[in-house]
């Protein structure tokens, strides 16, 4: 049982990380977790055209995928649990102990406790069987009382994650070991292992998994001056999102400044371009020491030829118009993008996803690039196929209101 002290809590992570080590000792004899068997690629436009009601896997599938990885990893629940709710704020801790011992009677002690953090059965389960089969960690703020996802959320990141292909899903949970760090660097000019410990995450010994991997990890804050929708930091794999922001993106939302009201879930849009933060910064890491410097030197967007490629590549929408709504980026001015390497290539990669058919024709070159050196071959249909409108022009009474109601 969970206790007040975080020292406690700390004993109990690693004792964690311990049971997961002999999982991983015997995993001959055991299905390997984090197989993206379920959460399948998605390369047409199916989940694009969906509102945010449409098109999630049913709580049906969801037990499949968990059953699937729980039948060969006993007690794999309770430590799975144990990360998804894990916190060091007191008022985390406080309640997710009076949780465990309102739940002592469950069928499932620790499902009930995350049921409770959720406060949903449905984002519980899917949370849960996200983390087993794509090893994603989605949580609450360590800010007790900050804003916090939903299941609604949560059903738009399943969907996002599945727009995104298995192998890059597997590199962008690589990370550098911190076992013995100081250790593993000593050899190294001073020089060197100090640029290595001075971009090391902070955060790392809460998150890591012991086989020195690092789960993907969402969580809701506030992006730069509280108008950026979500943001990913140097070197970093997870993505922290603005929800109110985030949420304009949302189908039903209407928008005075451009006249348009979204019917279906645009949010996909958003999170497939901080996805592609992540994969830009996980790009070139193989896991050996020779490539430590990767969260500061060595990205997609850094590499000289990258970046020249990056530099060539035409966008066939301009940031300002494809998310002119919901995105808040000064690299913008008059619909031209004249900004970081970094951002562009997370627009090409965002619209090689979702609107692939502009993309060829705007940059036949650079669509080729993003196919043959980024996507390793792979294919999407994008937007351009839905059967229905994605989106529709405000009527006037819309526009009459939405101003004064603060949509703007």
């Amino acid at each position: 049982m969970r206790t007040k002290s975080n020292l406690f809590r700390y004993v109990v992570f690693q004792v964690f990380l311990l049971i997961f080590s002999v999982a991983h000792a015997k995993q001959q004899l055991k299905q390997n977790l984090f197989q993206n068997k379920f959460f399948t690629l998605s390369q047409n436009s199916e989940l694009l055209c969906a509102t945010s009601s449409e098109n999630y896997l049913s709580n049906t599938e969801l037990n499949t995928v968990v059953s699937y990885y729980e039948q060969s990893h006993p007690g794999l629940r309770h430590d799975a649990v144990q990360l998804l709710t894990n916190h060091i704020s007191p008022k985390h801790i406080e309640f997710l102990v009076e949780a465990e011992h309102s739940c002592l009677q469950a069928e499932s002690v620790d499902f009930c406790v995350l049921q409770k953090y959720w406060q949903n059965p449905e984002a519980a389960l899917r949370v849960l069987a996200l983390f087993y089969d794509t090893k994603t960690i989605i949580k609450h703020n360590d800010d007790y009382y900050f804003p916090r996802f939903t299941e609604d959320h949560i059903r738009s990141f399943e969907k996002s994650i599945r727009k995104i292909p298995a192998f890059m899903r597997t590199r962008i949970t690589k990370a550098k070991p911190i076992r013995n760090l100081k250790e593993f660097i000593k050899d190294l000019p001073p020089s060197k292992q100090e640029l290595i410990m001075e971009a090391f995450p902070k955060d790392s010994e809460t998150r890591v998994w012991l086989d020195d991997t690092h789960p993907l990890s969402l969580l809701p804050g506030t992006g730069f001056m509280g108008q950026v929708v979500a943001q990913v930091f140097n070197g970093r794999n997870s993505v922290i999102f603005t929800i109110k922001s985030f949420d304009k993106a949302k189908d039903g939302e209407i928008y005075r400044d451009i006249d348009l009201k979204y019917l279906v879930d645009f949010r996909l849009a958003l999170i497939v371009h901080e996805l592609a933060h992540v994969i830009d910064n996980f790009y070139f890491w193989n896991g050996k020491r020779d490539l430590y410097f990767f969260y500061r030197y060595r990205k997609i967007s850094t590499d000289r030829q990258m970046r020249e490629n990056i530099a060539a590549a035409k966008l066939a929408l301009w940031p300002s118009k494809w998310f002119e709504a919901f995105e808040f980026l000064w690299e913008v001015n008059d619909g031209r993008y004249n900004g970081r390497a970094v951002e562009k290539f997370a627009e090409l990669f965002a619209q090689y996803i979702l609107i692939p058919e502009q993309l060829k024709k705007a940059s036949p070159t650079g669509y080729i690039w993003l196919r043959d050196h980024i996507f390793q071959g792979i294919e999407y249909t994008g937007y351009s196929y839905c059967n229905q409108e994605i989106t529709r022009r405000l009527t006037w009474w819309e526009d009459a209101v939405a101003k004064p109601l603060g949509y703007f």
